[in-house]
């Protein structure tokens, strides 16, 4: 594994606890997740989100807004932190070049 796939990997792996407390923060709960991702996966998923979104705005939107932020934060971070001469070390105390 070279040094930019292994930045990426840490980068993930150290912000788990990020992404669990975002999914607390969006969805309070594991039951609320669950529905977020029925309501996603549902084999007629366009109809039901043009339903949904007129009833529940902000309970359609939660999985995507969920997704995005956790994308955005190892992103962010690699765009903030990435050229550092931090991320070598780190990857080679973990052993991954």
């Amino acid at each position: 594994m070279n040094a930019h796939n292994a930045q990426w990997f840490i980068l993930v792996l150290i912000n788990i606890p990020v992404y669990l407390g975002l999914g607390k923060l969006i969805f309070k709960d594991w039951g609320s997740f669950i529905e977020a991702l029925r309501l996603w996966s549902n084999a007629d998923w366009w109809f039901t989100l043009e339903k949904e979104w007129r009833e529940d705005r902000w309970g359609t939107v939660q999985l995507p807004v969920f997704l995005l932020l956790c994308v955005a934060v190892p992103v962010m971070e690699h765009l903030m932190f990435g050229k550092s001469a931090v991320t070598r070390p780190a990857a080679d105390i973990v052993g991954l070049l």
